[in-house]
């Protein structure tokens, strides 16, 4: 019992770990009071790569399994299917649903893809576009053969010029535009580009089915309600990127993605959606 005023000192040691000091310290109150020190030689300190490594190492927040594709797919070279495998990481639901963004274009559609562009769904979509375009002109143009007492031929070469249309325009044009937004410094995103050319094209699907109507001044509103509700959508999401530009070369590329989008669907409307089923009735040729 050590009298007022005093101190007593207790030093513990431990076999695996430095010595900690433990002091009782004692006034003329009786009060007592303690004073544990932590290591010395790491008191205050962090070890070394402790704090860069845990953020380094972390995954990315939207999009998780992002740094394990790099680590096991960055070492696969170009031209090998291992490498485009990370594009198609996406499943039926996200397809979906930027499907139905594309087709309500309200939202921002980069924020929907959420830093995960994906090829999937653009090469399906317009695979679909493709044999849609083929498939319900064909079955107008057999339905128009019928009521004109004609035999019913099947032409493929329709089939052969959507391809190159269908593909040219979803694939072949995003690549052109990107090229051009890289000259003039905007620094777009290749998929970004690719993916928003590959879902705005999926109006064409219903578009296309409803075309087999056999009343022409309604297909033109289709076709019209079509290349609006598209263009709406490449215009919000492109002009984004346009507008990093300065404002002349903002509205002269707006103006090219306008009017190469006009083509495209009046080219829908003549060849795969002009046929006059009153015109097969009367016995005359389809129009």
């Amino acid at each position: 019992m050590s009298r007022k005023g005093e101190y007593n000192a207790i030093i513990e040691m431990d076999a695996d770990s430095s010595p900690s000091f433990t002091a009782t310290i004692e006034n003329d109150d009786g009060l007592q009071f303690q004073n544990f020190a932590t290591n010395a030689g790491t008191s205050g300190k962090m070890t070394a790569g402790s704090g860069s490594a845990n953020f380094s190492s972390s995954p990315n927040f939207f999009n998780p399994h992002q740094n394990i594709q790099d680590q096991a797919l960055g070492s696969r070279p170009i031209w090998t299917v291992e490498y485009y495998s990370k594009f198609f990481d996406v499943d039926t639901e996200q397809v979906l649903e930027r499907c139905f963004k594309s087709l309500y274009p309200r939202d921002n559609f980069l924020e929907v893809l959420q830093d995960n562009p994906d090829l999937y769904g653009p090469f399906w979509i317009s695979t679909t576009v493709v044999f849609s375009l083929f498939v319900t002109s064909s079955l107008a143009g057999s339905l128009a053969a019928f009521l004109a007492g004609k035999t019913v031929t099947y032409d493929f070469t329709m089939l052969s010029f959507a391809v190159v249309l269908v593909y040219t325009y979803g694939l072949g044009l995003p690549i052109l535009f990107w090229v051009a937004l890289k000259y003039y410094g905007c620094q777009p995103s290749l998929l970004e580009c690719v993916d928003l050319y590959g879902y705005s094209m999926t109006i064409w699907i219903p578009i296309s089915v409803l075309c087999v109507i056999p009343i022409d001044i309604l297909r033109w509103v289709l076709v019209a309600a079509g290349f609006a509700v598209s263009a709406i959508f490449l215009t919000k999401n492109l002009y984004a990127i346009i507008s990093r530009t300065d404002a002349k070369t903002a509205r002269i590329l707006l103006i090219a993605i306008w009017a190469a989008h006009g083509i495209f669907a009046l080219i829908l409307k003549l060849y795969f959606f002009n046929y006059d089923f009153r015109d097969a009735a009367t016995g005359n040729d389809s129009t």
